[in-house]
């Protein structure tokens, strides 16, 4: 028989490799024996007690097939050959599972970003026990949740395809890897990112509508009914806002509520183009009327928007040679190209905004006195952010919806606490920098619901300051009235209330706060009185008070003050 326990050992390392285990043979004979483990290694050191049943299967002397009760998934094959006893097992099969499981659950954020969406590993069961979202970060969502096509590709062994339920028209695919686990990935973002792209094309061929305005104080409402009732006619507008407060916005939604909606919208930025090209860019010019004109001559935006909106941005910064040559046009609607003798007709609407007090540069010399007269037909003006403050949790759900379809991100909603704090915060570049904001919270939190932690630094420690005023020297920007005002006040005014406001009390100004120790139904008078003197204009009304407009609206809250008391 030592014959037949040499021939076997010869083969042990072979058997070995095969069942990814170890492999023992005993002469029963002398009880000799040799083990070697799944890379053909001796392993003498293996315990015959590690093979489950061994006694059993030594008093039977027949095959028998154990399953170990101390780690699943391992069996211990025992098979008697004449004198000699050959057992082997799996341990290392199961061992490789463990290690193809840990290489997955480092891969998978990898594949996420790769694929372009959520990567996921699922038990046997289906059930999901790791996510990593489409950012390569791991997430909460799903996990210890069924999933029917991961449970369907365990059980038919192979990968299974079908429709994500994430995102009309997005694919998944779940892959078992072994017999206790799978993986499954999709490309949600990818899908939603052509969606978006798709959406931009479409986007660039339309104009913003009213319904494309998100807001609902009693300040913005007013400017929007105006700007409605405006849309139906054909007269100039001058638009008035701080910067970022959505000046084109609000003139686009005028365009496309007109008549004109089916002709052009053009936009020139009067910043934007230096005044040296401005004269052709707006008139156009005739072949031969300069050097590098075109041969064939060129259209002004005039000509382009021929029957329908023409809007000059920043009106305030264009040159004042320029200006003269604007007004003469939109007294003839008519105009000479550049370098040209024929006169051409035009029929354009003209709409205008500024971030600047016209008048108070008319009266600096800085703007024809003339020009703003012509412009200043209808004047509608956007009230800041920071007069709003109402509409802020409306704003930014409406931007953390708007970036979670384009990222791809699980940031659902924000908190009280982190809605507190951005609005106590004076916005001076307004809705755009709220825009931003969102946007660098969306690309950074890790929280499917926005914290205080996820505010930048700069916003909660300046939450409560106000914004800066002007510089001497430069255009004063406009003040924006509330729903209850005149569309005009000018500072003459301002300060006219301030003094008969001032006599009217009985503290003086000078004493700093007037609701400093005041009860309740004292401080809700004086507040009263404030707003009906600056004829409900929060922020000069705060001013008189000695507080912060923000800590006005925080107090007109708590007493149930409403902007039309």
């Amino acid at each position: 028989m030592s014959d037949l326990f040499e021939a076997i050992c010869t083969a042990l390392p072979l058997i070995a490799r095969f069942s990814c285990g170890f492999a023992t043979l005993i002469d029963l004979s002398n009880w000799r024996r040799k083990t070697v483990d799944g890379d053909g290694n001796d392993a003498n050191e293996y315990l015959l007690s590690s093979y489950e049943g061994f006694e059993e299967a030594v008093k039977l002397r027949q095959p028998l097939l154990v399953p170990s009760k101390m780690n699943s998934g391992v069996f211990n094959l025992f098979l008697p050959i004449g004198d000699c006893f050959l057992i082997i097992n799996n341990s290392g099969h199961v061992g490789l599972a463990d290690k193809l499981r840990i290489i997955f659950e480092e891969a998978i954020p990898l594949i996420a970003r790769v694929a372009g969406g959520e990567a996921v590993l699922f038990d046997q069961e289906g059930i999901r026990f790791q996510s990593v979202g489409p950012d390569g970060r791991e997430s909460d969502r799903g996990v210890g949740q069924y999933t029917y096509m991961g449970k369907r590709a365990m059980e038919l062994g192979r990968p299974v395809i079908g429709p994500s339920l994430l995102e009309d028209g997005a694919l998944a695919v779940r892959i078992p890897i072994t017999d206790q686990f799978g993986m499954g990935v999709n490309n949600v973002v990818s899908v939603k990112q052509k969606k978006l792209l798709a959406a931009s094309s479409q986007h660039n061929q339309r104009h913003f509508t009213f319904a494309d305005i998100v807001g609902k104080s009693e300040s913005l409402l007013h400017c929007l009914r105006q700007a409605k009732q405006v849309a139906e006619t054909n007269s100039t507008v001058l638009v008035f806002g701080e910067t970022g407060t959505g000046k084109e916005l609000l003139v686009q939604s005028i365009h496309s509520a007109s008549q004109r909606s089916n002709r052009p919208f053009v936009a020139m930025n009067c910043a934007a183009i230096p005044s040296s090209l401005a004269e052709s860019h707006l008139f156009g010019y005739v072949a031969g009327a300069f050097t590098g004109a075109r041969k064939a001559g060129q259209q002004g935006l005039f000509e382009q928007a021929d029957g329908g909106t023409l809007f000059f941005d920043e009106i305030s910064e264009m040159d004042l040679a320029l200006q003269s040559k604007l007004l003469r046009v939109l007294q003839e609607r008519e105009l000479v190209r550049i370098g040209g003798k024929k006169v051409i007709p035009v029929n354009v609407r003209v709409i205008a905004s500024t971030n600047k007090d016209l008048f108070e540069m008319v009266a600096r010399g800085k703007f024809r006195q003339d020009l703003y007269y012509r412009l200043n037909v209808i004047e509608l003006r956007i009230p800041p952010l920071r007069h709003r403050i109402e509409d802020i949790p409306l704003l930014i759900r409406h931007f953390i919806n708007e970036f979670r379809a384009y990222f791809g991100t699980f940031v659902r909603d924000i908190s009280e606490e982190a809605l507190e704090c951005l609005q106590g915060y004076p916005w001076p570049g307004n809705v755009r920098e709220l825009r931003n904001c969102i946007e660098r919270i969306m690309n950074l939190s890790t929280n499917e619901v926005v914290g205080i932690d996820d505010i930048p630094v700069i916003i909660r420690k300046q939450e409560a300051r106000e914004p800066e005023e002007h510089q001497e020297g430069q255009a004063r920007p406009m003040p924006v009235e509330p729903a209850a005002t005149s569309l005009a006040f000018s500072s003459g005014r301002a300060s006219e209330v301030g003094q008969s406001f001032d006599k009217n009390l009985s503290w003086p100004l000078s004493q700093g706060s007037l609701l400093k120790g005041s009860t309740g139904a004292t401080e809700r008078a004086v507040i009263l009185r404030a707003l009906e003197t600056t004829f409900y204009h929060r922020q000069k009304a705060a001013r008189l008070l000695g507080i912060s407009s923000t800590t006005l609206w925080r107090k007109m809250k708590k007493l149930g003050i409403s902007p039309g008391e």
